[in-house]
């Protein structure tokens, strides 16, 4: 199994979007996907699950469940437990889901206070228990620096980050960064797979600017695919469908994006570089117009 985070510090740049697509746009290509949100707010796994998050939250707040259910929450408390009570199947073929509650922001504390054993590895232990059940899982982490990331990037293989085009995104780039490089020093086996630009427009002067400036600061980072603004993002929120399930021909731009993006994390280093060179005179261009 190969584990892939998307993460960055700043909120609203695209990641749990990203995320969601990706992850479903993976089973398109006949892989087999673990999707885990460590985000409090469970905004991904909300698409991908069948919990009713609000009748839950309304029956713990007047103190009437009838079934405890699991989430990953559980797999951070307990490491004892079966990760198999997390997974939930869902409504497409060979895409399961590790749902998040927003009682999950609670949990932190107590992993703080528990001193027995080591906090950042408890994902990666009850991971290695399914390594061998899906070729990939993806993870949404939440824009903070929280040790449920830390745990996130610490079962990770690669790491990606999505970039809104703004001064304060660039900045969670950084941040980020500066995560990543600490958890690496535990985890030497993660590597940055790259930062790619949501919400672009490259007529806007500030996508350029900002596209410089971290061509400057991360130059061997760059993904040239972008993915564009679109209301489609916004209707996949209320709808709960996929961009590429709802578009399976891929006749819209912002689908045809995710789906470079895409093939690009599922490829080896040597097709990424064909890859870039085959998408870079076409970004240039569009940058340049």
């Amino acid at each position: 199994m190969r584990t892939i985070t998307f993460i960055n510090n700043k909120g609203g740049v695209g990641k749990s979007s990203s995320s969601v697509i990706v992850a479903h746009m993976l089973t398109q290509m006949g892989k087999k996907v673990l999707f885990v949100d460590v985000a409090p707010q469970g905004n991904s796994s909300s698409i991908f699950s069948d919990l009713d998050v609000i009748d839950l939250l309304a029956n713990m707040i007047q103190g009437t469940e009838t079934n405890q259910e699991v989430t990953v929450q559980d797999l951070f408390i307990n490491s004892k437990m079966d990760i198999h009570e997390a997974i939930r199947k869902t409504r497409y073929e060979n895409l399961d889901v590790i749902p998040a509650l927003l009682t999950l922001a609670e949990i932190e504390e107590q992993l703080k206070a528990d001193i027995k054993m080591p906090q950042q590895f408890r994902l990666k232990n009850h991971f290695k228990k399914i390594e061998n059940e899906y070729d990939y899982c993806v993870i949404d982490c939440s824009p903070s620096i929280s040790i449920l990331n830390v745990n996130a990037l610490a079962a990770a293989d690669e790491v990606y980050l999505p970039v809104r085009c703004d001064g304060w995104s660039a900045v969670g780039v950084v941040v980020s960064k500066r995560l990543i490089d600490t958890v690496s020093e535990y985890n030497p086996a993660l590597k940055i797979g790259g930062y790619f630009f949501t919400h672009f427009n490259a007529r806007k002067k500030i996508s350029k600017e900002i596209l410089t400036l971290l061509n400057v600061i991360l130059p061997e980072y760059f993904i040239p695919v972008t993915i564009p603004q679109s209301k489609d993002i916004e209707e996949m929120s209320v709808t709960g469908i996929p961009i590429g399930e709802l578009d399976k021909n891929r006749k819209r731009k912002i689908t045809q994006n995710y789906w470079e993006l895409t093939k690009y994390i599922a490829s080896n280093d040597n097709e990424r570089k064909k890859i870039k060179n085959i998408l870079m005179p076409e970004f240039e261009q569009m940058i340049i117009e």
